[in-house]
């Protein structure tokens, strides 16, 4: 089976540290990411809508159909030099991700409710901050 994944929750996957909205959510999400890590390999479709992440989430009725988060993951997918529905191996995806640019990362997530949690963005921030003091 090839998962589908939001855009956006690439990113979230690199700065996941096990919080989430409810238990089964967080070993949803926790689940998904071992499959990802076991097998790089492993065929990931982009999406820009509910995902495999989403579908534990108890507040997936209200990101249904949010265009702001629909917005962010087109973004992101178009940053990427990708389309919506593209397939690609995790392994590439992933390469992509932790080669973003801090100021791409910061217009998609500065929003974000979980970003004080994210170690994928403290790590990127301090990079940048470091480059550019």
């Amino acid at each position: 089976m090839t998962p589908k994944i939001r855009a956006h929750h690439l990113l979230c996957i690199e700065g996941f540290q096990g919080y989430g909205y409810d238990k089964k959510f967080t070993e949803n999400l926790k689940d998904i990411i071992k499959t990802l890590k076991e097998d790089p390999n492993i065929q990931v479709t982009l999406v820009n809508e509910v995902d495999e992440i989403c579908r534990m989430c108890p507040n997936k009725s209200k990101c249904e159909g949010d265009e702001n988060l629909k917005a962010k993951d087109e973004r992101l997918i178009k940053h990427l030099n990708l389309n919506v529905k593209e397939t690609k191996q995790y392994h590439e995806l992933h390469s992509l991700i932790e080669n973003i640019d801090f100021k791409i990362l910061e217009e998609i997530c500065g929003n974000c409710q979980w970003i004080k949690k994210c170690k994928f963005y403290t790590k990127k921030r301090i990079l940048y901050n470091r480059i550019h003091q």
